[in-house]
C-alpha cells in the first residue's frame, strides 16, 4: 500500500543493506519514527559527525516519507537504514548485526522489545527531546501498563525530556529522577551533548571502568 520501500523492506525485519557493511568501531544508534522526528535528530547527527568524523553513526528511520527527505540530507560518513520492527526476531537479528554501543531514540519512542533487549546486553539507551503525551500518560498509569512502562523506563540510561512538564510526566510513570537530565530543545541543547559525544568517543576506554549510566550522566553534566 505504499507504505515500505519496494527494495529495502527487508531492514524492517533486522536485515541490513549489503551495500553498508557494519564498521568494526564502536557504534551509535539514532533512531526516529517519522519525518519530524527525524528532521529534529539531523542537528544532532551532523554535530556528533563533525566532532568526531571517525564515529560511527547509524540513523534509522520508519516512514517511508521520512526515508525520501533525510536520504538526501545526511554526509556519507552516517549509515542510514529502516528501523526494525519491534518484534523479537527483527530486534535480536538488526541489534546482533549491528552491535551499537549506544541508542539514542527520538521523542516518545518506547519499544519494549528494543529497550528489554539491549538492558540485557548492556547496551545504554537514552531518550532525547522526551515527551509523553496526556493519552499515553493516562494509557501507562492503568494498573496493567504502569508495571510495563516502568519496567522500560528503569532500562534507560538518560532521558532529556523536552520540558519541566514533560520531566513530571516522566517521573508520574516511575522514571528515575537520577536519570532525568534537562537541556531543552535539541536545538539548544547542542553544547551540552557535545560533552555526552566526547565520552562515547572514547568508548572503550572508558566504559569499561564504570557503569555506563554513570559515565553517561557524568559527561552530560560536566562533572
Amino acid at each position: 500500500r505504499g507504505l515500505e520501500h519496494q527494495s529495502r523492506w527487508p531492514e524492517r525485519l533486522g536485515r541490513p543493506s549489503v551495500a553498508r557493511p557494519r564498521p568494526g568501531s564502536p557504534l551509535v544508534w539514532f533512531h526516529a519514527v517519522s519525518l519530524g522526528e527525524g528532521m529534529a535528530a539531523l542537528p544532532v547527527v551532523f554535530h556528533c559527525a563533525r566532532l568526531h568524523p571517525g564515529l560511527p553513526i547509524l540513523l534509522t528511520t520508519t516512514t517511508l516519507s521520512a526515508f525520501k527527505v533525510i536520504k538526501d540530507l545526511l554526509p556519507d560518513v552516517v549509515i542510514y537504514q529502516f528501523a526494525p520492527l519491534d518484534c523479537p526476531d527483527a530486534i535480536e537479528s538488526f541489534i546482533g548485526y549491528w552491535k551499537p554501543s549506544l541508542i539514542l531514540l527520538m521523542e516518545s519512542e518506547l519499544w519494549p522489545n528494543l529497550i528489554m533487549s539491549a538492558a540485557e546486553k548492556g547496551i545504554a539507551v537514552a531518550l532525547l527531546n522526551a515527551r509523553m503525551s496526556l493519552k499515553s500518560l493516562n494509557r501507562w498509569s492503568v494498573p496493567l501498563g504502569l508495571p510495563l512502562v516502568s519496567l522500560m523506563l528503569s532500562k534507560l540510561s538518560l532521558v532529556i525530556p523536552l520540558s519541566t512538564i514533560q520531566a513530571v510526566r516522566f517521573q508520574l510513570l516511575h522514571t528515575p529522577p537520577n536519570k532525568i537530565h534537562f537541556a531543552g530543545d535539541l536545538k539548544y541543547g547542542i553544547l551540552c551533548l557535545s560533552l555526552f559525544f566526547l565520552v562515547i568517543h572514547c568508548f572503550e576506554n572508558t566504559f569499561g571502568s564504570e557503569p555506563m549510566s554513570g559515565t553517561i550522566l557524568k559527561a552530560i553534566s560536566g562533572a
